[in-house]
This record gives C-alpha cells, structure tokens and sequence, in this order.
C-alpha cells in the first residue's frame, strides 16, 4: 500500500533532521581526524539520503511539479534543490571511488568533500523552506 503524500513528506522531514545531526557528526569526526568512523557515518546517512530520494522525495516532488499547478520561483526552487540534491549524491559517489583508487582523481578529494558538504546543507536549507512554504 503507497503511503500518502503527508505521510511522506512528515517521514522525510524527521529522516532529514536526523541526516542532518549525522553531517554534524561527520563533520566533528573529521576535526578530530577521526577518519575511518567519519567516512563510516557519511557512507551511512548518504545511502539513507539516496533511499529517501527514491522512496519519499521522489513521489512527494512528483505531487508539487504536477501538471497544471502555476510554474515560477517555487518551482525553479523545487528544481534547483533536486538538482543540488543529485549533485551531492555524484560527488560522494566520485570521493567513494577515489579512494577505493577505482578513479583517478581530478578534484582533489578534499575540495569534493568540502563542496559535497556545502551542496548538503544548500540543499537542506532549500528543502526545508521547501516545506515550510508548502505547510506554513
């Protein structure tokens, strides 16, 4: 049974919160140079960020680009959060392979990582005006 668009968009809204405190996270284990657990939890919550994609943004996107509602900035802004979104998710893909030595980097990693992390929260800050304008 397909949950209802409520529904999703209530669940991608506390999974959100709870990704955002694992970027925090991360964030401070790197500082600490705490490497190995830093990478864990990031390879964690971006596998959660790329199943919420797929089984509560997607079909929640789906209601709001729909046809027949009024194009304009909120849509541009819909657009533009998923685009950073699928940015996001390439670069952690590209930093993956890199330091499993399967891609030779072009990037450094560093910067990738720096920009994966300033895309995710640009992103998250979208989303959530995403939904505070559609439920406030």
């Amino acid at each position: 049974m397909p949950l209802d668009y409520q529904t999703l968009v209530a669940s991608n809204l506390v999974l959100q919160s709870i990704l955002t405190l694992a970027l925090v996270f991360a964030v401070f284990l790197a500082k600490k140079k705490n490497f190995q657990k830093h990478c864990l939890v990031l390879r964690l919550a971006v596998t959660a960020q790329i199943l919420a994609i797929l089984a509560l943004m997607s079909p929640a996107m789906g209601h709001i680009l729909e046809p027949g509602r009024p194009d304009g900035l909120f849509r541009a802004e819909v657009l533009v959060h998923h685009g950073l979104g699928l940015v996001v998710v390439l670069l952690w893909i590209y930093i993956n392979l890199v330091y499993l030595r399967r891609w030779k980097a072009r990037i450094p990693p560093k910067r990738a990582m720096q920009a994966a992390a300033g895309l995710w929260v640009a992103s998250l800050v979208m989303g959530f005006h995403i939904y505070l304008k559609l439920y406030y």
